[in-house]
């Protein structure tokens, strides 16, 4: 989170490097699928406004992930209006960018505009970004052309006078937004009634105090590549209907918009049917039961159980900072985690098969 004067020097700072001057005040002429969108709609709102486009395989989704975990979470959601700008105008349609943003949650808006006035807009924020075709940068890309696009990947609050009030990264998962936010915007019930508001107050600063759970070390085994020791104990059984008996568990958490989660699954799936030693649960975060369906289908996932979590913080809680994410239970306790694809199992066939022999040896 970058707080109060180091805002405004970080938006000079890039401001001065993109050739623009720092406007205090946020201004923009856009539109949505709807019609005209200004600095001036949803007056008396905060905005929370990102810019990307609906192609993007990474930093979008994750993003607009967390804008409608964020908006299910916060205590003030009316508070508040979700805004993503594309900076691909040209094959960004805007029916086509607000049926994208309401995959996440039916209040993110997506605005487009004219390549000026999106770019007016983004050299306000400092948001940078581009295109480039086979490799060299290309001002002005035509429809057809295949050009790759390229951008910053900041989270922008903006108040309701349209000052910038505060800027995130976008791997400040869903449990630090939500915080950020409620910092700024309260609750309806706490301006009414500001007695809970101390008591909750007070009973959040107790509960960050207590003594982190210590981690039971792994065992004598080497971890399978790209993970580390978790740094919190977590117990499956808190996280799942029903715990898997097998010792080893890996557990999985994707979606369906999170582009390496579409090419994991599909090896996962493979390697939870071609050994016995490791449980295998892919978790999916917040999606609808039948689209998570629909999806195993079409991917022809058979030896995977789907599952789904509603809770928005468990990814942030877990130690991700984005999908794909994976953690690794011996005995029940979390004892690694993984941020990323996992591209091969034999590590996990290895990591397995240790902890299986060192319970024969005991």
């Amino acid at each position: 989170m970058i707080r109060a004067f180091f805002i405004k020097s970080l938006v000079c700072f890039l401001a001065f490097l993109s050739g623009t001057v720092y406007a205090q005040s946020i201004r923009f002429d856009l539109f949505d699928n709807k019609g005209p969108v200004s600095h001036e709609s949803y007056p008396g709102k905060y905005l929370l406004m990102a810019i990307g486009y609906t192609s993007c395989p990474d930093i979008c989704p994750t993003t607009l992930y967390e804008f409608g975990a964020v908006m299910r979470a916060i205590k003030n959601p009316d508070a508040i209006q979700p805004l993503f700008v594309t900076i691909d105008p040209t094959n960004d349609e805007v029916n086509r960018l607000n049926a994208y943003t309401g995959f996440f949650d039916k209040r993110i808006v997506g605005l487009s505009g004219t390549k000026e006035n999106i770019k007016h807009f983004a050299d306000q924020l400092g948001a940078t970004y581009g295109y480039s075709l086979h490799g060299k940068r290309i001002e002005d890309p035509a429809p057809g052309m295949s050009y790759a696009v390229y951008h910053s990947a900041l989270i922008y609050l903006i108040g309701p006078d349209r000052e910038l009030l505060d800027v995130y990264d976008y791997q400040i998962g869903v449990e630090g937004l939500v915080e950020a936010l409620d910092e700024v915007l309260g609750s309806p019930e706490a301006e009414a009634n500001p007695g809970s508001a101390m008591l909750s107050a007070r009973q959040t600063s107790e509960a960050a105090v207590r003594a982190p759970a210590k981690v039971t070390p792994a065992l004598n085994c080497e971890l399978p590549e790209g993970f580390v020791e978790s740094k919190e104990a977590h117990e499956l059984s808190t996280l799942l209907d029903s715990a898997p008996a097998s010792r080893v568990s890996l557990l999985n958490l994707w979606a369906t918009w999170c582009a390496p989660c579409r090419v994991e699954l599909p090896i996962l799936d493979t390697f939870a049917g071609s050994q016995n030693d490791m449980s295998v649960i892919a978790l999916n975060l917040n999606e609808p039961t039948e689209r998570v369906a629909e999806f195993f289908k079409a991917q022809a996932i058979k030896n995977l159980q789907p599952q789904r979590s509603e809770d928005n913080a468990l990814l942030r809680r877990l130690g991700g900072i984005g999908l794909p994410f994976n953690a690794l239970f011996v005995d029940g306790q979390a004892v690694a985690i993984k941020n990323g694809v996992i591209k091969e199992t034999e590590g996990l066939s290895h990591y397995a098969q240790c902890v299986k022999a060192h319970a024969v040896s005991q």
